[in-house]
């Protein structure tokens, strides 16, 4: 059976990350809507290396065979570069329904505000 870490751990990776942890449910909405037509903007690489803002968007978008847009960032001294191939996958909490700000995302109510493609 496929899952989302199996295809994380199997695939190729042309950054690192400073997360340990990324959400299975935004994995799953960005995904589904990537395919709908929809793009969400660029991620943020610091050095041509390191996902510093948009972990979730990579993964998705790298599922659904989508080439992603990055602009560069800066990064923290103290942020500690990771494989994707070692990033653990939280699949009880949803964190966008977690928080109150991020709750919007779990509807697709906000979508008339990105572009889609077609």
């Amino acid at each position: 059976m496929f899952t989302v870490k199996a295809f994380i751990q199997n695939s190729c990776h042309e950054y690192l990350t400073t997360h340990q942890v990324v959400c299975f449910a935004i994995i799953k909405r960005i995904y589904r809507r990537v395919l709908a037509g929809y793009r969400f903007g660029s991620i943020k690489v610091n050095n041509d290396e390191l996902v510093t803002d948009g972990n979730h968007r990579y993964i998705a978008y790298k599922l659904a065979g989508i080439a992603i847009n990055t602009v560069k960032s800066g990064c923290s001294f103290s942020d500690i570069r990771r494989s994707f191939k070692d990033i653990k996958i939280d699949t009880i909490e949803d964190w966008d329904y977690n928080c109150p700000y991020n709750r919007k995302y779990c509807n697709d109510d906000f979508l008339s505000d990105f572009e889609k493609i077609n």
